[in-house]
């Protein structure tokens, strides 16, 4: 007992000198480690609600569903008889029709490492609809620019399928065969013509990595760094395999980080108390923040848990019940 108690000194001691302070982050006190237990105020406990990450995950459906349903739409209008758009790219670098293959692969890879993340972190709850918020605003903004707008498509080389009528029928069907592909030409060979207006595959590339880099417990940042070059990489083969006009990446780049970064420092401005003298709070879509941030910590450390804490805790405390109980 008496050595516990000493090093507790040592470690309070560390925690308040100047020169370590800077390497600890003080946890706000009304947030517990739990999973599902967020605030405590006056001794008691309050669950985090579900349902904003409940509203956030159907918002999702709704953004990747008017997506498919638009280039389901906008195939029958993509001017088919022009030659590809200028682009400064095109004019200094060859096509390579399988680079897609390395842009799908690295897409695939930080999808997977940020999803990880987010289902495995200390407060997953909020991070889940944090993130799918942010895809959801992207993709809907996405599916907008590809309605009212077609050019044609980047490569002669191109496969396009023949055009049809736009009944719902004919539409229904080429949402239905699309949707699990995901928009993945390694799960599904690409057959509609006419989402270029922002990048889909630069959406979900920058927001994955955004996750990763945001949430990523300290001792694995440094694969924010690599994943960071992969991005780029990938970004490099899609224009190498003319499946996006310049201008598309320079969209799907600049809406993804955009929100993501908007939403976030109305999340800690509104944490901060100061929200409503933000001038980012003046979006539209910013009355959703206190929704979604009501039972979210102030700051949190990013800790990832693959178990409840609260059950391993009482498992624990059983245990220490039972030994005793045999001494």
């Amino acid at each position: 007992m008496k050595k516990d108690a000493e090093n507790e000194t040592l470690l309070h001691a560390y925690e308040h000198d100047e020169k370590s302070s800077k390497y600890f982050v003080k946890p706000d006190s009304r947030y517990p480690i739990d999973d599902d237990l967020d605030t405590k105020t006056d001794g008691k406990q309050i669950a985090v609600s579900k349902w904003p990450t409940i509203v956030a995950t159907v918002m999702v459906g709704v953004g990747w569903l008017s997506n498919e349903v638009a280039l389901a739409w906008v195939h029958e209008r993509v001017p088919y008889d022009y030659h590809p758009l200028p682009d400064l790219f095109f004019s200094h670098f060859p096509e390579i029709r399988g680079a897609i293959r390395i842009a799908e692969y690295i897409m695939i890879i930080l999808l997977v490492s940020a999803l990880l993340v987010m289902f495995t972190h200390q407060h997953r709850w909020i991070v889940i609809r944090r993130t799918f918020f942010c895809i959801a605003m992207a993709y809907c903004f996405r599916a907008l620019c590809v309605t009212i707008f077609q050019v044609p498509v980047p490569s002669v080389n191109t496969y396009c399928a023949p055009k049809s009528n736009s009944s719902f029928e004919l539409v229904a069907g080429r949402v239905v065969k699309m949707f699990w592909s995901a928009g993945i030409e390694q799960l599904r060979p690409r057959e509609l013509c006419g989402d270029l207006i922002v990048s889909g595959h630069t959406l979900t590339i920058f927001t994955a990595f955004l996750v990763f880099k945001t949430y990523a417990p300290p001792r694995i940042q440094p694969l924010s760094h690599v994943y960071h070059i992969l991005a780029f990489t990938a970004l490099f083969s899609i224009l190498l395999a003319r499946k996006h006009y310049m201008i598309d990446i320079v969209l799907g780049y600049t809406v993804s980080t955009r929100i993501f970064m908007e939403y976030h420092a109305l999340a800690a401005s509104y944490h901060n108390g100061t929200f409503e003298t933000n001038p980012l709070a003046w979006s539209w879509w910013s009355f959703l923040i206190p929704y979604f941030e009501s039972d979210a910590p102030s700051n949190f450390h990013n800790h990832l848990l693959l178990y409840n804490r609260s059950t391993a805790r009482i498992g624990a405390k059983n245990v220490s019940i039972k030994k005793r109980s045999f001494e």
